[in-house]
């Protein structure tokens, strides 16, 4: 399983994950509450965690191989830009290949 994990650090981070997630359930299986979500895209998934101060926004990214993975960060990345008209959200991935379960 490969992993790519950034954060969002913003004052919209909560806003951000209740859209994304409200927005992807249209089309894929997604779950989400205040502090947290998951997103089940056919490629792989996303996670999505509020750290304590609410102001950041953690993302987990995985799927079975690199190219799905890179397709996952790549709808996320478009979606995000799309969410944050209003302020610059810069994502920089960091990558693992191993097990975070």
């Amino acid at each position: 399983m490969f992993y790519s994990k950034t954060i969002i650090k913003s004052e919209n981070s909560a806003h951000y994950l209740k859209s994304l997630c409200r927005h992807f359930a249209r089309k894929v299986p997604a779950t989400w509450d205040d502090h947290q979500g998951e997103v089940n895209f056919a490629m792989g998934n996303c996670n999505f965690t509020l750290i304590d101060t609410s102001d950041e926004l953690e993302l987990v990214c995985s799927a079975e191989a690199i190219e799905p993975l890179a397709t996952v960060k790549k709808i996320l990345e478009q979606h995000i830009l799309m969410l944050s008209r209003r302020e610059t959200i810069a994502l920089i991935w960091s990558h693992d290949k191993s097990t975070l379960e």
